[in-house]
């Protein structure tokens, strides 16, 4: 199987449209640009919805993005470009 179509989740848990839940999907978004070889599927999970899925991940800030599978998580609003793309080549 050719890996560019194997899909790597990630998981945004947001806290409704407060102000860094916009930062931190933009910042996100920017970023992924840099990784479209990478084939990411992006969820956002807005916590006011899905609180048990926020809770079963033990979020307990948002925004906070997860690589599900993995014990790799980013917490903010995604503003440090180092961070980010580290996180993003790394899982």
């Amino acid at each position: 199987m050719n890996g560019q179509h194997v899909s790597i989740p990630l998981v945004l848990f947001v806290a409704g449209d407060a102000p860094r839940t916009t930062a931190a999907v933009e910042n996100l978004q920017r970023a992924l640009i840099e990784f479209a070889d990478r084939n990411f599927q992006l969820e956002v999970v807005n916590v006011f919805e899905s609180a048990g899925r926020a809770i079963a991940h033990r979020v307990l800030v948002t925004p906070t993005l997860l690589a599900p599978g993995s014990s790799r998580r980013l917490v903010g609003d995604l503003s440090e470009p180092t961070q980010l793309r580290y996180f993003l080549q790394t899982i």
